[in-house]
């Protein structure tokens, strides 16, 4: 697979990343070797025109320990407090 890897700023292509193996939020792994950390600003596309957010889809779908606890916080103080969260 190919992915692109673009500033956000301006979607300007940074990196055309070719034999792509898998990919995080954090790294690019391809048949050449590993890619990263990416840094802040960045994003990856499977397409040239910088269309897709993967980095971002991925940490959607792969939250950390933090956003999760958040969430849990937010969703307790909801079930608690009526949604007010006082």
């Amino acid at each position: 697979m190919e992915l692109y890897l673009y500033r956000t700023a301006d979607k300007a292509v940074v990196m055309k990343l070719e034999n792509v193996l898998d990919y995080t939020d954090r790294e690019v792994r391809t048949d050449d070797g590993v890619y990263g950390p990416l840094a802040e600003g960045l994003e990856l596309s499977g397409t040239a025109d910088c269309a897709g957010t993967l980095r971002a889809d991925w940490r959607r779908d792969h939250p950390d320990n933090e956003t999760r606890l958040e969430e849990l916080e937010t969703l307790m103080a909801e079930l608690l407090f009526g949604g007010d969260g006082e």
